[in-house]
């Protein structure tokens, strides 16, 4: 106890150095902490379910030439036909994708709604033989035998009947639009994290149950299997791959392509790539390498100020060690000091580590908070204050071992005293501002790029254009001819061009083949296909290269294609474009307008052959772009008058819209989550390196307080005084520049890599953040030396 006391009177005494300590570890804890219960619970997945190895999902893949395209769904038929033919495979377990637009609770206190249902599946009983889940209520031998059987999980049987017990729920009727299903069965919600994602369970509709469609996948249809030997799984792929073959050639061969089969085992299923719901797992090693970046940081922190509270300690050693107290006893109370500092900074990581979250709430899993962990994080932490302790101490233990009685009775200025080679305090200091700077450089690079491609003509006009979603549902008034609201949009002041259609720029679009004839034979080339009406090329202001925009009566007869498209297609330019017929779907088009390329996907994606075509569907047109006026003030009024004619024509259905440049924001949203995350650990990286500084130039002032009260004395200035106390740290800064530099272009380049479009680097991008880190350094450390250089010499140089 007297131990501990001792230790807080030291930490009390130096209060400042105690509390740069203290919230330095601190901010790396809490970044440190964050990281492991992301990446804990994405590595969780599907690790705790039973006989994992033996457990499968099955995707298609399709071969065209020397492409290949790996798709995340199967062919209906397929689940009947690998049940009656596979002995081997012990379970065959469909998961069919419901969609319903409502459910309802009709009970006699009040009647409960739910828009849009989510995670409902249409499964077989098989499906909990293959998941652990554990039954609370309800009839296990019959599991979904009847076509309206329903079978909830715990959480959506909470929330579909609040405050009833469970026991009660079953034999309830809940309705799905006009189907009433009857609460068969609850279990609980899986413990654990897991790619088997249904809250709701269903009988496979008989429809699909039945389709003898093998020409098509849909990533609503997938499979799992469970086989009784992985060693068969082989001889399973080669039978089944020649069946689909059989079915599919007679199509599929039109188009030179075939369909194959494969499988990936549950263990390995959350970090595959063509998988739904996949995470990639470079991410995840890249979040443990910040993780152990910043925690390093922190602990370098802490030993640079350590080691230099050395010659401030040394009597306080020496007369400890002429009293008799032993080396490891020493040793043991530097331990302990370390281990409370430690544990100061844990306790105040939390309110820190709840910032953070807050910050980059769009980052994190939106389940993490269903499986907190709470075990896996305490042994985290312990692990982690032992481990800082351990470091930490370690270096500054080190020292304090070579502190000698004699030097410390002898000479009465400590600064004197050796303490070994203590260049490997300045290594820490150019590692701190090297991790330091590699972040500066990756900010300002991240950030030009992003500015880039925001910024870029993507070959349409997007500015000022607002797009609306018409209405689906069946009770919402969705048989309104979206054509007769488009005129009466029309009618309205501030709207100057209203158009149906696909965007030209989202990841909405469909895809097909176009043929054209050629002196060689046919050439033919994917597209991507874009269902417009006659106003969208006005709209959107298309660059028309040749030929003319589409009309209504081009619908079953015109054409119009981007240049990529018409280059594919063999042709030698636009103008000789124009007028050649086109197949398409076994019909011939005929070319009559070509525009310039502009961008269809995000700027990660090379600009792809597209197809625009007429249409007066309204399932093709189910979108609708306005463009407003340039005049941004009258807009508010403009959109009052937009949702007045919406609520006339679509009473039953919310008013939304958004603005089109937004959304194209929004294709970049992985690259703005990635940006976010390294301007956070750039200015933590920054504000633990400054800490340091601060705490170190406060020690160097003290340690030469007479050597400064004698230079002033002979006349040194202010700015003599700063620059004396100052570059010893400029330097080690520049160096770490001088290695940083090289490192982050390469590192900058690979990332740029995964851009079709890109800034090129340049040497300015780098001069920059390096001059920006020294002026935030050299800021830093400017108080403390301008205080120095300003004290009274006759109060420093008085005699002790």
């Amino acid at each position: 106890m007297s131990s501990i006391k001792l230790i807080f009177r030291q930490l009390w005494r130096n209060r400042l150095f105690t509390f740069l300590n203290v919230f330095g570890l601190a901010i790396g804890i809490s970044a440190c902490w964050l990281i492991f219960r992301i990446v804990n619970y994405e590595f969780s997945f599907d690790q705790h379910h039973p006989e994992r190895e033996q457990i499968y999902k099955v995707h298609t893949f399709y071969e065209e030439k020397e492409k290949i395209d790996h798709f995340d769904g199967v062919p209906a038929p397929l689940p009947a036909y690998m049940r009656e033919s596979f002995p081997n495979v012990e379970l065959t377990v469909p998961l069919f994708k419901q969609y319903f637009e409502r459910v309802s609770n009709n009970t006699r206190v009040r009647k409960i709604e739910f828009e849009d249902p989510s995670e409902i599946i249409g499964t077989t009983g098989d499906y909990f033989k293959m998941t652990p889940y554990v039954w609370l209520a309800g009839d296990q031998s019959n599991i979904l035998k009847n076509s309206h059987d329903l079978i909830l999980t715990e959480s959506r049987a909470k929330l579909y009947f609040p405050g009833t017990p469970i026991n009660q729920i079953i034999g309830q009727t809940l309705s799905y639009d006009s189907t009433l299903f009857n609460v068969s069965g609850i279990v609980k919600d899986l413990a654990h994290p897991s790619s088997f994602l249904g809250k709701e369970f269903i009988r496979i509709p008989d429809k699909e149950w039945t389709s003898n469609n093998w020409n098509n996948s849909n990533s609503n249809w997938q499979l799992f299997i469970k086989v009784k030997s992985s060693a068969s799984l082989p001889n399973i792929l080669k039978a089944v791959d020649k069946k689909i073959y059989e079915m599919t050639h007679a199509e599929f061969d039109k188009f030179g392509f075939k369909m194959h089969l494969n499988t990936v085992a549950l263990k390995d299923l959350h970090f595959t790539s063509y998988a739904q719901n996949n995470v990639d797992k470079k991410i995840m090693y890249g979040l443990i390498g910040i993780g152990i970046f910043l925690l390093l940081l922190a602990c370098v922190n802490y030993i640079n100020l350590a080691t230099a509270q050395i010659p401030q300690r040394a009597k306080e050693i020496g007369i400890r060690k002429t009293l008799g107290e032993s080396q490891k006893r020493i040793t043991k109370s530097f331990l302990l000091e370390t281990f409370c500092i430690t544990a100061f900074s844990v306790a105040l990581s939390w309110p820190l580590l709840i910032i953070i979250q807050t910050i980059l709430t769009s980052y994190i899993p939106d389940q993490l908070e269903l499986y907190p962990d709470h075990w896996g994080v305490l042994f985290f932490l312990a692990a982690l204050t032992i481990l800082i302790t351990l470091i930490s101490s370690g270096y500054p233990i080190l020292l304090t071992n070579k502190v000698k009685i004699v030097e410390v009775i002898k000479i009465s200025n400590t600064q004197s005293i050796k303490f070994g080679n203590l260049s490997f305090r300045r290594i820490l200091i150019i590692f701190q501002f090297l991790i330091a700077q590699l972040f500066v450089i990756s900010t300002c690079i991240i950030g030009l790029q992003l500015k880039h491609v925001l910024q870029s003509n993507p070959g349409f006009d997007k500015d000022a254009i607002i797009t609306l979603h018409f209405p689906s549902k069946s009770y919402q008034d969705s048989n309104v001819d979206p054509f007769v609201f488009k005129q009466a949009l029309k009618r309205i002041a501030g709207v100057e061009q209203a158009s149906l259609g696909h965007l030209p720029m989202s990841n909405d679009h469909w895809g097909n083949a176009l043929f054209a004839k050629s002196d060689t034979g046919e050439v033919q080339t994917d597209v991507q296909m874009k269902f417009v009406d006659q106003d969208n090329f006005k709209l959107y202001n298309f660059n028309v290269l040749a030929g003319r925009p589409l009309h209504l009566a081009d619908t079953s007869t015109g054409i119009v294609l981007n240049l990529a498209a018409v280059q594919k297609l063999g042709f030698q330019s636009a103008n000789d474009a124009i007028g050649n017929f086109v197949t398409f779907k076994d019909k011939q088009r005929q070319i009559v307008g070509v525009t310039n390329n502009f961008h269809t996907k995000n700027h990660h994606t090379a600009i792809q052959p597209v197809a625009m075509l007429s249409s007066a569907k309204k399932w093709e047109l189910n979108r609708l772009s306005v463009k407003l006026n340039r005049n941004s003030v009258t807009w508010p009024e403009t959109l009052k008058q937009i949702e007045k004619a919406w609520k006339q024509y679509y009473p039953k259905a919310p008013f939304k819209y958004d603005f089109y440049d937004q959304q194209i924001k929004d294709l970049y949203s992985n690259d703005l989550k990635f940006s976010k995350i390294i301007n956070l650990f750039t200015s933590t990286t920054i504000l633990i390196s400054c800490l340091g500084l601060i705490g170190l130039v406060t020690i160097t002032t003290v340690q030469r307080t007479k050597e400064i009260g004698i230079r002033k004395v002979l006349g040194s200035t202010v700015m003599g005084i700063i620059g004396l106390l100052s570059k010893d740290y400029i330097k080690l800064i520049v160096i770490s520049i001088l290695i940083a530099t090289p490192i982050a272009w390469w590192a900058m380049h690979k990332w740029l890599d995964d851009f079709a479009y890109k800034i090129d680097l340049s040497w300015w991008m780098f001069m920059i953040p390096a001059a920006a880190t020294l002026f935030i350094a050299f800021f830093t450390m400017g108080y403390q030396s301008i205080k120095a250089a300003r004290a009274n010499p006759v109060h420093s140089l008085r005699d002790e």
